[in-house]
């Protein structure tokens, strides 16, 4: 038989139902069903009653008493109550047990208990949000994996932010616990049997809340963790575990808006009734607890590997496993080195840019080491903030936005002596890389350099940009401290097939093949720096031509033409006949077998090296005798052999066998003393002939010794800072800065650039911008750099845009040296100046 208990405030009903299911209904009341056995009987079982119990029935309604039933009038039964005071009672025919679960009021459960669709997809943006702010704040923000130059780590050198770590995490797996509490209760409701009746809809509802409720926890949790262990300070702990508490907080704070603002707390049942049918044992473990458990367990697992490897959480998720140890440096000012070493270097090349940037590693250089740094590079606009050594990592700038381009390349083994002179930087920024201590780096002892270098094709255009350059360790993972950033570069838009132009974009110069053409509104006249406006446009030559300045586009200069093609008569290229054809001319025409009218060719006259001319012009045939360079037309022997090799006869007048023979090691001709000797002055540079007609080496540093003999130098021929100082050897000369000194021992006979012989035969430097001088002071100079004119000793600047200004002297140019876009123009009162070529653009012009 079946029943049906309905609980009130004070009072209860017991009535009979159709059905085994407990409904869950829309008021506050709640109706539990269950279905009686049958068939088994279940023995009595006793309940206290320490409440007064009103029976209360309705016509044809049935009251149960000890399992026997009776039929009463409506009059009696109104009437009748029973009173119950605290009693030991059988309650026949059941074993059931009620247990009410309270669900938590937030917008997961109101989407369970109002059943209704239009609630579900706000959660879903909710969640969405609250993915989205630990998104930003732990997983993209750098500044939560990066910080002062180094990795963060969790475990910190002060016993202070420890313990606020340690802290934060209890109260954080304290708050997250009430989430899943709340996730446990819909966990409970939705997998109870026997079943709480709702319907499909309903059912699938509050499983979704259920799932995104619970997934939310399980992501706010692993974040918190990364957030509170990625702190360097306190503060910034209670932060982080502030945005936490207000992340989780979102949908309890939106529930209860929601029921403020609507009237609507009292029109959903927060309690719901479990029914059980056995007793449950003390003690034993709920399943539901495990929704808890899991996550937590997994989380303070996590925590102890991130301690035990000292690397966080998330930053472990995304590069790795990492550490702050043997960081690659780059060359930034904060090292200390003279003249500012060493910015990316970057040149300017047609339709790309060229970079290379040095880079100091405390892993020896060994071919193939896998330890080699790999350098990651961002192109940043001039003008946003610098990015920080993990944001040029990412390929970003200092706000968080994309870099114009990013990438990273593998460095190599570097000569950092020889990369500084390519580089035009001064010899006192090696020694002091060799040095240690305060500005050194113990190059070559504890350090050793490498290099990057990479092309950047189609760079940005019409924009200001920097190259933000980092370092990092492959086998550490830490990353340079500091990135190190170039010059600006702004790269102009040039015209189609124009190689350079000027600020205004009018081409000057114009890509092989073609040639610059000027037009002005009258068509006639050359350009001068008047007001009339011109264009400049890049037309192209004739097919095969590499330059046409003067025979005008369509049309070809002579000796313009392209290896492989000749100049006809009309002043175009053709192609040459045959193959390996260096140059042709249309004035040796003959009839030639591959002579195509609509595709002419001229005669070959001129064939490379190891090849012979064929007959008519033809093309050109390899010669038939190894190490010949030139070989007769009809390939009857050879005329002359490769440098370093001489021609050899054998056989006799009727057979002649001819061979290309070397000569000895390091000499270019031995045709008069024969195969492994040299002709006299003919050895290599640095080599001198020796007695027995080869060659041996000078002394070291020597340039030549064809005079003094192997192992000696010839006066003058030592190499720059050697000098043979009374000897026959090339040995440091002892003054610094010095260039030659042959003469004396200690003394000097020629200084560097820049530096001064002074009457004791020392070197001193010049004044700025002096390329020569006499002796030390300020009025001493005798020769000045580019740029730069002689005045009294001194080096005083040229007018600017001016290159030059050696004859006109200081403030003035010369003429033809004014800077591309610029010409010469008199001006009163100063001179020859450089102005616009366009005449408009000039006040000095305007006022004249």
């Amino acid at each position: 038989m079946a029943y049906a208990m309905r609980t009130e405030a004070t009072s209860c009903l017991l009535e009979p139902s159709s059905n085994g299911e407990m409904d869950l209904s829309d008021g506050l009341d709640s109706e539990i069903r269950f279905d009686g056995d049958s068939d088994n009987s279940p023995t009595a079982e006793y309940i206290d009653l320490e409440m007064t119990c009103e029976m209360t029935c309705v016509n044809n309604d049935q009251h149960v008493t000890n399992g026997k039933s009776s039929r009463l009038d409506s009059t009696s039964c109104q009437d009748s109550t029973a009173s119950c005071s605290s009693a030991r009672s059988p309650l026949v025919q059941s074993t059931h047990a009620e247990e009410t679960v309270e669900l938590g009021k937030n917008c997961y459960t109101l989407i369970l208990v109002s059943g209704r669709c239009s609630l579900l997809l706000p959660m879903l943006a909710v969640a969405a949000g609250q993915g989205g702010l630990l998104w930003i704040v732990a997983w993209s923000s750098s500044e939560y994996f990066f910080e002062a130059g180094q990795w963060i780590v969790p475990v910190s050198d002060h016993w202070s932010v420890n313990a606020m770590k340690l802290l934060s995490i209890l109260l954080t797996l304290f708050k997250v616990s009430a989430e899943f509490k709340d996730a446990s209760k819909l966990y409970r409701v939705l997998s109870h049997y026997p079943l709480v009746s709702m319907t499909s809809l309903q059912r699938f509802l509050g499983s979704s809340a259920f799932l995104l409720q619970y997934v939310v926890a399980v992501v706010v949790l692993i974040m918190a963790l990364h957030l509170i262990l990625a702190s360097s300070t306190p503060i910034a702990t209670i932060g982080k575990l502030w945005v936490v508490f207000a992340t989780l907080d979102f949908d309890n704070q939106l529930c209860n808006f929601i029921l403020f603002v609507f009237d609507c707390e009292n029109d959903f049942t927060w309690k719901i009734p479990l029914l059980h049918t056995r007793r449950r044992a003390s003690g034993k473990l709920r399943p539901w607890m495990l929704l808890y458990w899991a996550p937590v367990a997994v989380s303070l697992a996590c925590v102890c590997l991130s301690v035990w490897y000292n690397t966080c959480p998330l930053t472990a998720l995304h590069y790795g496993i990492v550490r702050n140890t043997d960081p690659v440096r780059m060359l930034t000012s904060t090292l200390g080195l003279p003249h500012g070493c060493c910015p990316p270097q970057v040149a300017d090349l047609p339709n790309m840019v060229n970079v290379s940037v040095p880079c100091i590693s405390t892993g020896r250089v060994v071919q193939g080491d896998e330890a080699v740094p790999r350098v990651h590079y961002v192109v940043v606009p001039d003008g946003r903030p610098a990015p920080s050594s993990l944001q040029v990592l990412l390929g970003r700038g200092g706000d968080g936005n994309e870099g114009l381009h990013y990438g990273h390349v593998h460095a190599k083994p570097l000569q950092m002596r020889w990369w500084l002179t390519r580089h035009g930087f001064a010899a006192p920024v090696y020694d002091a890389m060799r040095e240690n201590g305060v500005g050194g780096l113990g190059l070559y002892e504890s350090s050793f350099p490498y290099v990057a270098e990479w092309e950047i094709h189609h760079f940005p255009l019409e924009v200001a940009a920097r190259v933000y350059v980092v370092a990092k360790n492959p086998l550490t993972g830490a990353l340079s401290p500091l990135p190190v950033m170039s010059s600006v570069i702004f790269r102009k838009h040039c015209p189609l097939h124009c190689q350079r132009c000027d600020s205004q974009r009018a081409c000057t110069l114009c890509e092989q093949g073609f040639t610059l053409q000027v037009s002005r509104p009258s068509g006639v006249g050359r350009i001068t720096s008047t007001s009339d406006s011109f264009t400049t446009t890049c037309l192209p030559c004739t097919p095969g031509c590499a330059r046409c300045d003067t025979a005008g586009p369509g049309r070809c200069d002579p000796s313009g033409c392209l290896p492989g093609n000749g100049l006809s008569s009309r002043g175009t290229c053709l192609p040459c006949a045959g193959q390996h054809c260096l140059s042709c001319n249309e004035n040796s025409r003959k009839a030639t077998s591959d002579f195509d009218p609509l595709v002419p060719r001229l005669p070959c006259t001129l064939c490379p090296s190891s090849f012979a001319l064929a007959e008519g012009g033809e093309g050109c045939i390899p010669c038939p005798i190894k190490g010949c360079s030139r070989c007769s037309a009809l390939l009857h022997g050879c005329e002359e052999c490769l440098s370093g090799h001489t021609l050899w006869n054998r056989g006799n007048a009727s057979n002649i066998m001819q061979e290309c023979l070397p000569c000895a090691a390091h000499c270019s001709r031995c045709n008069l003393l024969g195969p492994g000797k040299c002709d006299p002055e003919h050895c290599e540079q640095g080599f001198s002939l020796t007695p027995t007609g080869i060659c041996a080496p000078c002394s070291m540093h020597c340039g030549n010794c064809s005079i003094s003999g192997p192992d000696h130098c010839d006066a003058g021929q030592c190499r720059a800072g050697f000098g043979l100082q009374g000897g026959t050897q090339c040995t440091k000369c002892q003054v610094d800065s010095c260039d030659q000194c042959d003469q004396q021992w200690g003394k000097c006979d020629a200084c560097h650039a820049g530096f001064g012989l002074t009457p004791d035969k020392s070197c001193e430097a010049c004044t700025d911008a002096c390329r020569r001088c006499t002796g030390g002071g300020l009025d001493s100079c005798a020769e000045c750099v580019l740029g730069f004119g002689l005045e009294a000793g001194r080096c005083l600047a040229c007018a600017d845009q001016c290159e030059d200004c050696h004859l006109t002297g200081p403030g003035q140019c010369d003429a033809r040296k004014c800077s591309e876009g610029w010409v010469n123009e008199n001006v009163s009162g100063m001179g020859s100046v450089c102005v616009r070529a366009q005449r408009a653009e000039s006040p000095w012009l305007a006022e004249k």
